[in-house]
């Protein structure tokens, strides 16, 4: 019987399926962060190994019984960075090979279910990750709060508090964003909340929750909110041509699969303009983790056919 593991680490959790050939899932694991890059290669690794420990024990196996891997970390891009992951990982003695990537390629192959095509992700950040048909590879964005993230969360939320300062200073047009960031601060007032904001006393994953209720405003019809929204869907779509335009140039202004995934809720505001440049936009198929397994079955040389899909998913959804 052969068995396929899947492991999605990110920077808040790290998840591992163990599944049969046949899509029947076996084990599960999950265990804290796993980016290397927030908190050294030695934690991540810790972390991903009891996740994945915890996985094996489920399916009542050892680890040589594990017939190929994939792991999606988060913070990997390099060949570098996978061989520090490759070599920290080692330890866990896995049967079969280990395929090591980003995250973002786990989050592909879940998506579009292993297929080609681009998937964005729009959370705290923004990035996207293509794949054409031939295996051809590349990503767009991923840069990080500092210099890039156009589109995603922080970024979204950050000019929303800006034009709610010119908004109050009469430098910009009304709008409800203040009073709304206020609110979800708990705070009197847009000048506490942006006091509270400089003491450093929320993280970027908690600003970037305010574009939400950015996303909220410019449903109820608040003009700024919904310019501001729609700047952010561009940028995102701006991602998705550039990964476009190198896996698959020969499919501009064709039907090119594209599923939008992410805490931002993005799809169906992408959906519309999408079309209009040639992709197909597509509902998510399912997890970053369970893309992982199928890169995993791939990774040994085989393909979990749609019956297998259907089956890994329904056990991904069936409570352990």
């Amino acid at each position: 019987m052969m068995l396929y593991l899947g492991v999605d680490a990110g920077g808040t959790k790290t998840r591992a399926v163990l599944a049969e050939a046949s899509g029947v899932v076996r084990g599960r694991g999950e265990a804290g962060s796993g980016n290397w890059q927030a908190q050294g290669a030695a934690a991540a690794g810790a972390e991903i190994a009891r996740a994945v420990r915890e996985a094996l024990a489920g399916a009542g196996v050892e680890a040589a019984a594990v017939g190929g891997s994939f792991f999606g970390l988060a913070g990997v891009r390099t060949e570098e960075e996978r061989a520090v992951m490759r070599a920290e990982l080692a330890a866990l003695e896995l049967g079969g090979g280990m395929g090591i990537g980003s995250d973002l390629e786990a989050a592909h192959a879940g998506a579009l279910a292993g297929g080609p095509g681009v998937v964005v992700i729009a959370g705290t950040g923004s990035a996207a990750w293509g794949r054409g048909a031939s295996g051809e590879s590349w990503q767009a964005g991923g840069w990080g709060w500092l210099a890039d993230d156009k589109g995603g969360g922080y970024w979204l939320a950050v000019r929303a508090l800006a034009a709610a300062c010119e908004g109050e200073d009469g430098r910009g047009a009304a709008t409800t964003l203040g009073a709304r960031a206020a609110e979800f601060f708990g705070q009197a007032g847009l000048r506490e909340v942006l006091r509270e904001l400089h003491a450093g006393k929320r993280d970027r994953a908690a600003v970037a929750a305010f574009a939400r209720e950015v996303r909220a405003a410019a449903e109820a019809g608040d003009r700024v909110a919904e310019r501001l929204v729609e700047e952010a869907a561009e940028e995102l779509l701006r991602l998705a041509e550039a990964v476009r335009e190198r896996v698959a140039p020969e499919l501009a202004g064709w039907d090119f699969p594209l599923a939008v995934t992410g805490g931002l809720g993005m799809g169906a505001v992408l959906a519309e303009r999408a079309f209009r440049v040639g992709f197909k936009p597509v509902e998510p198929w399912g997890e970053p983790v369970l893309g992982a397994v199928l890169r995993a079955a791939e990774g040994a040389g085989a393909k979990l056919d749609a019956a297998a899909r259907a089956r890994l998913l329904e056990g991904w959804k069936t409570p352990a």
